[in-house]
């Protein structure tokens, strides 16, 4: 079967390449390997920015809306801030993502492998597990961290991972209140990396990620840790994925096939987050095989998406590595924190963040952010 472009995997990068690929009057086809909607393990945080650049309506998805974040010390110190109105949407991952490929005018194959892909000078061409091809000058390989794809292709071999250890837990109606518009950060534990509980409608998703190649003790940790705040994850199936960081610039396309979002390991290296650079990645992608312009798509996501996740790199180096002056020097000064949140909220860069941290280290430091214990 033969199409304008193939893309592989129905994720938000996936998704997105397929909805602007289709606008621009492209006839696209989506390969998906799991039968839709799939569960997607993820803590679903949506900056608002990022749904704007989508010309439809999310209400029909969005589970909460974070009012305010607790960013807690692992000794239980914490301090409370609030997020500006409607800037950070919380989603079901399964949902959201159909959403969008729901709007898109493609072909959709779900329950379909990928096993094999053949490119020459004129286009690709794709063999499925049950033997079915398909054809199309070029192909966006969106198909997550651990992209049959990209292995394929010979991109990001040396890509380092970490880890993410994930649950949807049903709670009562008081920790359900509790949480409802608040999302909590616990840092200094694990190793490079943190815990976290974010509000859904009737749940809690919690979880935790480290940006180490090993991860022992990290479920041991996690159970811990929410047993402490009340929220008991026996019974809970944990699910883990892992978390390809970026550390590097690095081609994100090999001929007529370009990688997005997390295939092409454009996850955040401070807060291992990855849909809103899945997103980008997969307009960009979109843009760049409608407007005959492949050659420069790895140029465009290191500008648009990559130079300012190594910016994040060096706040991750900071931050992991002295985490408790980080948490006294920065988390307490209400001008970092409210960076933090307008990055967080997807109105802030990292770039701009570094730019901004030396007066606000300066001009904050009288201005101290009052330190709670345990649940506000």
């Amino acid at each position: 079967m033969s199409y304008d472009a193939i893309v592989v995997g129905a994720g938000p990068g996936g998704a997105s390449a397929a909805y602007w690929l289709s606008e621009a009057g492209c006839r696209a086809v989506v390969l998906e390997k799991e039968t839709l909607p799939r569960y997607k393990a993820c803590g679903g945080g949506i900056p608002r920015a990022v749904l704007d650049r989508f010309p439809f309506d999310f209400s029909t998805v969005i589970e909460r809306w974070v009012r305010r974040v607790r960013l807690r010390f692992r000794d239980g110190r914490e301090v409370v801030a609030p997020v500006p109105p409607k800037a950070v949407a919380m989603v079901m991952r399964d949902e959201f993502d159909l959403h969008i490929l729901n709007h898109a005018d493609v072909d959709v194959w779900d329950g379909t492998q990928v096993v094999d892909i053949d490119q020459d000078e004129s286009g690709v061409t794709v063999t499925t597990e049950g033997g079915k091809t398909f054809e199309a000058p070029y192909l966006v390989g969106a198909d997550g961290a651990n992209s049959r794809v990209s292995r394929l292709l010979g991109l990001r071999r040396d890509g380092k991972m970490g880890v993410a250890l994930e649950a949807e837990v049903p709670v009562g109606d008081g920790l359900v209140e509790e949480y409802e518009d608040t999302a909590l950060f616990i840092f200094g534990i694990p190793a490079d990396g943190y815990l976290w509980i974010f509000p859904k409608a009737e749940h809690l998703s919690v979880g935790i990620g480290t940006f180490q190649a090993r991860a022992s003790g990290i479920r041991a940790t996690l159970k811990s840790e929410m047993e402490d705040l009340g929220v008991p994850l026996d019974g809970v199936r944990l699910r883990g994925h892992p978390l390809p960081i970026h550390l590097s610039r690095e081609p994100v396309r090999r001929g007529r096939v370009l990688l997005v979002g997390d295939a092409a390991g454009l996850v955040d290296p401070l807060l291992g987050e990855g849909i809103r650079h899945a997103v980008d990645s997969g307009r960009l992608a979109a843009e760049a095989i409608s407007n005959g312009r492949v050659a420069d798509y790895s140029q465009a996501v290191h500008r648009e998406v990559g130079r300012d996740l190594l910016w994040g790199r060096r706040w991750s180096r900071l931050f992991y590595n002295y985490p408790r002056g980080s948490f006294d020097m920065g988390v307490r000064n209400p001008r970092v924190v409210a960076d933090f949140v307008r990055y967080f909220a997807g109105e802030m860069t990292y770039r701009r963040m570094a730019l901004r941290a030396i007066p606000n280290m300066v001009v904050g430091l009288g201005e101290r952010l009052p330190v709670q214990h345990g649940k506000p």
